[in-house]
């Protein structure tokens, strides 16, 4: 496992690390990661090449901290929904369960889908992405079985995570609109049918 170094001192060198970790994780979600490059990142971050390896003792050490910041956006973006789930009476959390998974479980609209699934695949490539999103995972299946509990849904996050991942590549590789399709398949599920 890959332990990240220690946090810079000076305000302006957490910084520059930071912008460096927000550039790989772009990096990652957009391009898959052989795309992380200490130049590529440099690039990306508006930094100097030399100030990646300052800070990061290699690309694998700075792909672990990209894997952990992007799983902690996917993390953070199924814990608001979860929220508003808890708000919710349990009849109108059912109403609208789907529409709260949909959020939880895909990215929003600024996302091109076909990246964001093609990143995930590609993340086999690089075993501390693969491990950074594991362990991300546990919070991430919280946040929907919250969600899944509100509503009295009797589905598990596994078997809505395969619906939502599985519909989005079936949706992608057919041409079809993937909320529409993973929609479909969520209110299968749910409504038993």
């Amino acid at each position: 496992m890959t332990k990240p170094l220690a946090k810079p001192k000076s305000l302006k060198a957490q910084i520059t690390r930071t912008s460096l970790v927000l550039a790989a994780a772009a990096l990652l979600r957009e391009r898959g990661p052989e795309a992380v490059t200490y130049r590529k990142v440099a690039e990306w971050a508006g930094a100097a090449s030399s100030s990646v390896g300052y800070y990061f003792d290699s690309v694998t050490d700075l792909l672990y901290e990209a894997g952990c910041y992007n799983i902690e956006l996917w993390i953070a973006r199924a814990e608001k929904v979860a929220q508003v789930a808890d708000g919710l009476e349990g009849e109108e959390c059912r109403r609208r369960v789907v529409d709260l998974l949909l959020e939880a479980c895909l990215p929003d609209d600024s996302v091109s889908m076909p990246a964001h699934y093609a990143q995930l695949i590609a993340a086999s490539e690089a075993p501390v992405v693969t491990e950074a999103y594991r362990k991300g995972r546990e919070a991430l299946d919280a946040a929907v079985n919250r969600i899944l509990v509100d509503a009295g849904v009797g589905l598990t996050p596994s078997v809505v995570v395969a619906l939502v991942d599985g519909g989005a590549v079936k949706a992608i590789s057919e041409g079809y609109e993937v909320r529409e399709i993973v929609r479909t398949l969520l209110e299968s599920a749910i409504n038993g049918r």
